[in-house]
């Protein structure tokens, strides 16, 4: 099994590129599955574990799950499209509550994960701030709401006194500053796109290529 790591801030496209690229690799006869970040049956962050992310141990939990996965799949064959459960899944839950030990993670799961032939494309928004903004607008106020009040109670936000949608946009542009920091440190290869959604294409076309590049996809035909 080859691993592929989507991740990203939220609504920057990774359901999107994660779905375009399984569907893309089962059309050229490689074997693919991909899992969203929410499924219930997710194969390193079911619902039991996320459910207890504000608890002491979760980075320790979230680096088990990642141990049962690599020796699950290590010796199957075909590709695993992963999205957000490099970052949003666990680095951002340990930023919120201000947990320690945030790089030495990221060095763990490296270690755990190298069997797997992993490889990250990180969807990167040209600002963060005004991307923040822009998903809030698109996911209506519904969304906003609920997502800000989320926010308020997190040990982060406390301690900032960050609140409401301006605080929502100053914790994401934060969270974001820290997955730029963390790719500087990683071994793996990475790809590094910045997005302007909607449009999608030219970070599906890239990606493509770049998992050509690196044997994830053996493909002779170049997207058009």
């Amino acid at each position: 099994m080859k691993l592929v790591l989507i991740d990203g801030l939220p609504g920057i496209g990774k359901s999107t590129l994660a779905e375009r690229l399984c569907g893309f690799a089962g059309s050229i006869g490689c074997e693919a599955r991909w899992y969203r970040e929410e499924d219930q049956e997710h194969p390193v962050h079911p619902a039991g574990l996320t459910t207890s992310r504000r608890q002491p141990g979760y980075s320790a939990r979230c680096l088990q799950g990642w141990q049962r996965f690599a020796e699950r799949y290590r010796s199957t064959n075909g590709l695993c499209i992963l999205e957000g459960s490099l970052f949003q899944s666990t680095v951002r839950f340990m930023m919120e509550q201000e947990q320690g030990g945030i790089r030495g993670y990221v060095a763990e799961f490296e270690r755990i994960v190298q069997s797997l032939s992993p490889v990250v494309i990180y969807l990167r928004s040209i600002d963060a701030t005004e991307h923040s903004r822009s998903t809030a607008l698109h996911r209506g106020e519904a969304w906003t709401t609920r997502v800000s009040a989320y926010l308020e109670t997190t040990g982060y936000s406390r301690r900032r006194n960050l609140k409401g949608a301006e605080g929502m946009h100053r914790l994401w542009t934060a969270y974001a500053e820290l997955c730029d920091s963390l790719l500087d440190q990683m071994s793996m290869p990475t790809l590094t796109v910045l997005v302007e959604p909607p449009d999608m294409e030219r970070p599906f076309g890239r990606s493509v290529e770049f998992l050509i590049s690196t044997g994830h996809i053996q493909a002779a035909t170049k997207v058009s």
